[in-house]
């Protein structure tokens, strides 16, 4: 039935809500039991840790973590450089057969071994990898020239650094070009400068002369035998004062004049000089014939001059 528009609404009287109960707090878990013997056993098995290393075995012994001289790579070595190189930097250096891989101190060892032999240059980087594997990238140093001495022949590379002789075999001597007339010794050991700038800048013309170029070199293109450094050579004069000669195969002298890097003015370029050497061996069919031998002199810049050598007095054959 439709209330009538005069009757009143009835209020609603909503219930009391009940209190909040009372929040109580339950124990820490920190002090119920399994977290106790949890706790417990971390701690004991802290404790046990250094106990059972002791009667653990060492990975050091196992074979995957020992590094010897068989374990270390190198850079592919040109064909100059001694097969056994690695064996040669582990005894030099001291290092042991059985290194061990997990050593924080090894690459930084090894690559100190590697830098003090002298037949390297330059230690690009060591690389430790598992199982047991160094991989040393090097920079090795090249022979250039071969310093004829009273008791044989040094070699070296074009910064005259002295090279180990043993590495060489006589039949070697004939693939480098020979700096002659050298009166010094070698001040320095192995791997350092023999301290001669005479021999320095030998080097460096060797080096020059003696580098392929389509698959041949001016020194074997231009029948050259030797270098000749000064034979007098002031306290005084630099490096850059010093006059240097080529002798070829047939005894002729060929006056050079300074080392290739030299900046004196009125110098020839490098480029300059092979070319006239080139020149002449093209117009005169060589550098020896049965006048000579000759002394040609390519400094000049109206041109070369030659001549009839003189021969040193008292002596009969070319020295």
């Amino acid at each position: 039935m439709a209330k009538s528009p005069g009757t009143p609404r009835k209020k609603v009287v909503k219930a009391p809500e009940a209190p909040p109960k009372p929040v109580v707090k339950s124990r820490s878990r920190v002090f119920r039991p399994r977290q106790l013997i949890k706790a417990a056993c971390v701690a004991l098995g802290l404790l046990l840790i250094p106990v059972a290393g002791r009667f653990l075995p060492s990975l050091n012994n196992r074979p995957e973590y020992r590094v010897g001289p068989d374990q270390v790579t190198i850079s592919p070595p040109p064909r100059w450089i001694p097969p056994d190189l690695t064996r040669q930097v582990f005894e030099r250096a001291g290092l042991s057969t059985a290194e061990s891989l997990q050593d924080p101190s090894l690459s930084e060892r090894v690559a100190a071994a590697f830098h003090t032999h002298p037949w390297i240059q330059k230690v690009v980087s060591v690389r430790k990898s598992f199982p047991a594997r160094v991989h040393v990238e090097v920079v090795y140093r090249e022979p250039v020239a071969m310093v004829r001495g009273i008791d044989g022949h040094y070699p070296v590379d074009r910064y005259g650094i002295l090279l180990p002789a043993r590495d060489f075999a006589d039949a070697d001597v004939d693939r480098y070009p020979v700096i002659e007339r050298v009166a010094s010794v070698p001040m320095g050991k192995l791997g350092e400068s023999w301290g001669d700038p005479v021999v320095n800048g030998a080097a460096e013309l060797a080096a020059v002369l003696n580098k392929e170029h389509d698959g041949k070199t001016w020194w074997k293109e231009l029948d050259l035998a030797s270098i000749l450094v000064p034979r007098r050579v002031a306290l005084l004069d630099s490096a850059d004062e010093l006059q240097y000669e080529l002798r070829t195969t047939g005894g002729s002298e060929i006056a050079w004049g300074r080392r290739p890097d030299s900046s004196h003015p009125g110098e020839l370029t490098v480029a300059q000089k092979i070319q006239r050497l080139v020149d002449f061996q093209s117009d005169y069919g060589g550098f020896d014939d049965q006048h000579g031998p000759y002394q040609i002199d390519i400094r000049p810049w109206q041109g070369i001059q030659r001549g009839v050598l003189a021969r040193e007095p008292g002596n009969t054959q070319l020295q």
